[in-house]
């Protein structure tokens, strides 16, 4: 275990610099590290162009490019939160030869693939490859499936997907261990093909191919490919005539591909096309149109458009912007597009303004979830940034932190740059003045550059940083996390702990999120189909669940010096408090924390809950009568709620047609439990219909909302085991065992 003990030491006598919420308004752009500033940061000095630039975990980010004599590499580097400080820290030449069109992804959390074109060999053009890598969380790159693998002992050689041709690649993940690459090969053609890849990169198969579009664009062609959900990828691209086109495929379980939907947006001309989804139904494309105005004149203007793709994977268009308006020489074009999103509805644009100098530009949009974009910092708005007056080309955009972006690029001469940017969020600006809302680039003086850590202090790691019933996971430092599953039955009481650290202090911490429900081979918070948001500010929260799994409830605790060590230091516990209603596969957990200005902190942990539908146990026996209540049920099938102590009915808590009824009284001095037999009796739930049990989850629910301290009388904050058996006829009788230790 890591830790710092001299800062730990310090920390009680840091007097932290209280910030203005308002930095930047929102889509602002400050450039951190970029050639207009003088301090970007030049990886290469030779070459570094088609670069494909990827987040390895918190702070590690590796990056696949065209190097020295056109050969491939893999560098890893350490990039701050804030963009501020960058180091390379290791490098590998995976292909001695060529290596063109670079398209890295993460296959596990230590495992990459990359596509790309390789050595010409016979055909002229680049062949298709496709090689994997595993990449510590410190940087180390080991090479799995190379090119290059004479030169690694560990290694082995790469596949040669096609021997015709293999350019302008766009690898995406489809599901479990499927995944999807769509290039060009003869010249100009498009080929979709799906592969599985091995978790640990040793194994690449291909198992469908289609030749599926022909274009008679006059330039380089330039198409991307997203995943739409996980059946379904849609491609942009540059179809016949030049225009503009989107195309849906459907991918089946066994990878056979199969077309879909083809709608043409844009019937000019469409080109240098990047996509990036929005949201479950609605993706983006940025791109570059051309228009013949007259007098020889062709007017080359950046776009921004969206589209909604429903379950049939039919396409319909939902919003268009035109934010960059040229004509060649005099304003340039709008190439080399790289769209990223950087919050629930912020994105950024990188491209370069192509013949008018290969300048380098950054914009800022909003896209809602109904497709509508709106330009934050954009050319025709005048105030998007020009990162770069040389030159570049070639770019990989990725997001860093709630509100810091990194590009790699080809730059002046052709040499490869690392330049960072932050981007505003006027959703906490509550500021008037406008000389309030330019940052002195400061970080602690009017800007927070550092996101909230759930598993971690400042640097120094946060042993008991996340839990589940008191399980605590001892590996929790990644970005994915690996130990072993916890299991759990319908009806018990489920608590999900967080212990967050805020460098300005936990009270900044305003939002928590749990995500469950996600069963892909690879943890992704898109993929989940239950989550909980907790609004700790307003303590209020909001359940997604689309297949009614659970009741949640949530809640914060400020705890000081937990370790005896150092009195500064203080966390934030957040719990979630589930109890599920029905089974749930084997499912990864993401914890994701944000602080008053959005950073944020988000961590996966692979296969961390499960939970099962018990068998029936039988009841226990009780000492004393515990059938009486005080208010008859209607009907014999009615729920009946007897709250029974030491075998007797002091205390009675009754539901009718599951409608909770108020508690009459309370013991009011409660009794001391001495035995497992005499706890067990604490609770006695009788349902004579299964078809009832949810109705009766929900009533302990409303009844908890309505009557929260006789709750906390009866369960307790030190609750630590809360167990309800499943009714499956109308014989049993439910019991809730409610253990609470002395």
């Amino acid at each position: 275990m890591r830790a710092v003990f001299f800062l730990l030491l310090l920390l009680p006598f840091v007097i932290p610099v209280l910030v203005d919420d308002a930095f930047a308004a929102k889509g602002d752009i400050t450039a951190v590290r970029a050639q207009s500033s003088g301090n970007n940061f030049e990886y290469d000095d030779v070459k570094g162009i088609n670069n494909s630039l990827v987040q390895v975990d918190s702070d590690t980010y590796a990056l696949a490019y065209r190097g020295t004599g056109s050969a491939g590499f893999i560098s890893t580097f350490n990039i701050s939160s804030d963009g501020t400080t960058i180091t390379k820290v290791h490098t590998i030449e995976h292909d001695a030869v060529f290596a063109y069109d670079n398209s890295l992804i993460k296959v596990d959390s230590d495992t990459f693939a990359l596509a790309y074109g390789g050595d010409q060999g016979s055909s002229g053009t680049p062949d298709g490859f496709i090689s994997t890598f595993t990449i510590d969380s410190d940087g180390t790159i080991t090479p799995i499936r190379i090119q290059n693998h004479a030169a690694f002992e560990s290694a082995s050689a790469n596949l040669e997907h096609d021997t015709n041709e293999g350019s302008v690649n766009s690898l995406v993940h489809v599901n479990d261990d499927t995944y999807a690459l769509s290039y060009e090969r003869n010249g100009r053609s498009l080929q979709i093909a799906t592969f599985t890849i091995s978790s640990d990169g040793a194994t690449i198969t291909e198992l469908d191919s289609l030749l599926s579009d022909a274009t008679n664009c006059n330039d380089r062609l330039l198409q991307s490919l997203v995943k739409v959900d996980s059946d379904t990828v849609a491609r942009a691209y540059c179809g016949s005539g030049g225009d503009g086109y989107l195309r849906t495929f459907s991918i089946a379980e066994n990878g056979d591909i199969t077309k879909k939907s083809t709608y043409e947006f844009d019937t000019s001309q469409g080109s240098e096309h990047f996509l990036v989804q929005v949201d479950s139904d609605t993706i983006a494309v940025a791109y570059e149109n051309a228009e013949v105005i007259g007098g020889g004149v062709t007017e080359r203007n950046g776009v921004i458009k969206t589209f909604t793709i429903n379950s049939s994977d039919e396409i319909s268009e939902a919003d268009s912007l035109e934010h960059h308006s040229g004509n060649t020489p005099s304003t340039g074009n709008a190439e080399d597009n790289f769209l990223v999103k950087v919050d629930s509805d912020t994105f950024v644009l990188a491209y370069d303004d192509g013949s008018a100098g290969n300048d380098g530009f950054i914009s800022t949009f909003t896209i809602d979830s109904d497709g509508t974009i709106t330009g934050l910092r954009t050319a025709n708005g005048g105030d998007n940034l020009e990162h770069d007056t040389s030159h570049s080309t070639n770019r990989s955009l990725v997001k860093v932190d709630s509100n810091t972006v990194a590009l790699a690029y080809g730059g002046t001469d052709l040499a490869g740059f690392i330049s960072t940017f932050t981007i505003g969020d006027a959703s906490t600006d509550d500021s008037t003045s406008t000389e309030s809302k330019k940052p002195s680039g400061a970080c602690g003086f009017d800007r927070d550059c550092t996101a909230p850590r759930i598993t971690k202090h400042g640097i120094s790691e946060t042993p008991d940083g996340f839990s589940i019933n008191s399980v605590i996971f001892e590996e929790n430092q990644k970005f994915y996390n690996e130990n072993p599953t916890v299991e759990i039955g319908i009806g018990e009481l489920t608590t999900i702990k967080a212990r967050a650290w805020e460098n300005m202090g936990p009270e900044k911490i305003f939002l928590a999120i749990a995500y469950l429900d996600m069963q892909e081979a690879k943890p992704n918070w898109q993929d989940s189909e239950a989550y909980i948001e907790y609004d700790i500010r307003d303590d209020s929260i909001t359940i997604h669940d689309e297949n009614k799994l659970f009741l949640a409830q949530a809640s914060t605790e400020i705890v000081k010096d937990p370790y005896g060590d150092n009195q500064g230091l203080e966390f934030l516990d957040i719990t979630f408090s589930l109890m599920f209603t029905k089974p749930m596969e084997t499912s990864h957990v993401a914890i994701q924390v944000v602080d008053h200005i959005r950073n944020y902190e988000l961590v996966y942990f692979k296969d961390a809950l499960k939970v099962v539908d018990r068998p029936i146990s039988e009841m226990p026996e009780f000492p004393g009568k515990i059938e009486k209540v005080d208010t008859i049920p209607k009907q014999d099938e009615d729920i009946h709620f007897v709250f029974a102590v030491n075998g007797t009915e002091d205390t009675i808590f009754a539901a009718v047609d599951g409608n909770a009824i108020p508690i009459e009284e309370l013991n009011k001095e409660e009794p001391k439990i001495e035995t497992p037999e005499e706890r067990d009796a604490r609770y006695h739930l009788k349902v004579k219909q299964s078809d009832q049990y949810e109705k009766l989850l929900e009533y302990i629910a409303e009844s908890q909302a309505l009557h929260p301290e006789a709750w906390d009388k009866i369960v307790g904050t030190d609750n630590v085991s809360n167990q309800m058996e499943h009714v499956t006829d109308g014989t049993k009788t439910n019991v809730i065992k409610n253990d609470r230790r002395r």
